[in-house]
């Protein structure tokens, strides 16, 4: 049964005229009792296969530690669990699953760190393979992705960034060229169409902060290499790769001044290999729902200021901390999303950082301030633009008590025809808006998480929101992490219980189109 917040009740109360377009649903739950101080569980998304569940049992025996598999279907019920012994001196650094199997990252801390191991798991029977990857020098890793045939690693040594290529089949290790020794930051490596790309920061010769995009085939030999031209004053500061092809590539991002870490608007890059660049900007002042997540008093404000600028001739600039955290296509168009954010400190002297090239680590040029309290989340930004780069439209979404000490992704996104569901989950509820284009055709909702029982009850969360929300296959994501549930009713049911969960989650309208296209298994 659909439980509603206040909140949400007081919402629709409000707004009786306006019909509900869609409503959360929750078709499946799981969930695992844990002891009192027991450790939360990580869900590795299998797409169409289902989840992975898995954590170090702290459990030790002749210097290994046990870990603990669960497979679960899309249906959220369990299909096999396996335990393996990791030696001790194998630190967890990355995950990825690509083509029915799931991979874990082990960096070795014997022998100076330099080497790592590779689990990789089959989806179907929890089998596994072990690669152990021979390493020149130590690094610092920051970047994990999958291809075919080879595991890309990225990282730093001595502050430079290096990605190693791992083969699968040789199990040979080599350093893709044209990276280490810049002196740059490792902003994001990509594996589609064939090719793997790999971001990073750089500087014109003039000295302005700017982007390069560095192009590999999937056997690591180098194709090309491309640095963008931003206009004079400008520079780029973080992106995201949109598209790549054998034609060039696509990227997004945000924009500042020449050398500044605060963006004053967002822009669409498109490299060509045999035309050049075509480059857009656009103001944060200029976007039609950008402030949209203020109170009405200070958007009038802010609306005001940008008037009596324009009617001088001049252009208003703000500075934000933001970072694009994907671009997703539908059709000929695309759809950037990204999340505002700034650094809280607790009382005393704040020491400003700068956030650099990724969404979720800190830079190997940055460190945290004693009296750092993590990033303060503000608003998700989402903009549409076709494939010349010209904007359709903007809107955003307001991010509420959200503080987090990793720049991760709060929000997501999910494309349904002319509409866009936005959510992301905080404690126990959802927290969505629906959109279509720049107008909002349903305002912030707030929807309880669904319980395995009719009188669970479940505590607000003291747990550091452990946990998220991603997204899993077709129009479905899932929710996870701990609960502690009080039941004063249900017979069989223990009074209290703290729980380790994952919720299935679509919406109505979603679910239908799902099911005609086959995508649900409930």
């Amino acid at each position: 049964m659909l439980k509603f917040s206040i909140r949400s009740l007081f919402f629709v109360l409000l707004l009786p005229a306006l019909p509900l377009l869609a409503q959360v649903q929750q078709p499946g739950r799981f969930e695992i009792e844990l002891e009192p101080f027991e450790d939360s569980y990580e869900v590795l998304s299998g797409e169409e296969k289902g989840v992975l569940v898995y954590r170090p049992m702290n459990f030790f025996e002749s210097g290994r530690e046990l870990w603990r598999f669960i497979k679960l279907d899309t249906t959220l019920k369990k299909q096999w669990l396996k335990e393996y012994y990791i030696d001790r001196e194998h630190i967890f650094r990355g995950y990825a699953y690509h083509d029915n199997n799931y991979f874990f990252l082990f960096q070795i801390t014997a022998r100076g760190g330099r080497d790592m191991l590779l689990l990789q798991m089959n989806d179907f029977t929890g089998d596994t393979l072990q690669h152990t990857i021979r390493n020149l020098v130590p690094l610092q890793l920051e970047a994990f992705e999958i291809s075919d045939n080879a595991a890309l690693i990225g990282g730093y040594f001595n502050n430079d960034p290096v990605v190693i290529y791992y083969d699968l089949t040789t199990r040979k290790t080599k350093v893709l060229p044209g990276i280490f020794g810049n002196k740059t930051e490792l902003v994001q490596v990509k594996i589609e169409d064939d090719q793997i790309k790999v971001l990073v920061t750089a500087r014109t010769i003039d000295n302005r902060n700017t982007l390069a995009i560095k192009t590999y085939d999937l056997d690591g030999n180098y194709l090309d290499n491309y640095v963008f031209n931003p206009v004079d004053e400008t520079g780029l500061i973080f992106g995201r790769v949109a598209e790549a092809d054998n034609v060039g590539t696509l990227i997004c991002g945000t924009y500042g001044a020449r050398r500044s870490d605060y963006s004053r608007g967002l822009f669409i890059a498109q490299h060509k290999y045999k035309e050049g660049q075509v480059l857009k900007y656009f103001n944060y002042a200029d976007l039609d729902n950008f402030f949209t997540y203020m109170r009405a008093k200070r958007q009038l404000r802010i609306a005001n200021r940008i008037n009596r600028k324009k009617i001088k001739g001049k252009k208003i600039k703000f500075n934000y901390r933001l970072l694009v955290h994907e671009v997703l296509k539908t059709g000929d168009n695309y759809i950037m999303l990204g999340e505002a954010f700034y650094p809280k400190y607790e009382t005393g002297t704040a020491v400003p950082i700068s956030y650099g090239g990724y969404a979720s680590y800190l830079s190997p040029h940055q460190r945290i301030p004693v009296n750092f309290a993590g990033y303060k989340y503000t608003h998700a930004v989402v903009i549409a633009f076709d494939k010349n780069g010209r904007k359709l439209w903007d809107n955003s979404f307001q991010i509420e008590d959200v503080l987090s000490f990793s720049l991760d992704q709060f929000v997501h996104a999910d494309v349904v025809g002319d509409k866009v569901i936005l959510l992301y989950k905080y404690d126990n509820e959802i927290r969505s808006k629906i959109i279509s284009g720049g107008e909002v055709l349903e305002g912030r909702s707030y929807d309880n998480l669904r319980l395995t029982f009719a009188d669970d009850v479940a505590s607000k969360n003291t747990f550091g929101d452990i946990g998220g929300l991603e997204k899993w296959y077709g129009h479905y994501f899932y929710a996870y992490g701990i609960q502690k549930i009080k039941n004063l009713r249900d017979s069989g049911v223990k009074l209290n219980r703290r729980v380790f969960y994952i919720n299935k989650i679509i919406y109505t309208d979603t679910a239908d189109e799902d099911k005609e296209k086959g995508l649900s298994e409930d």
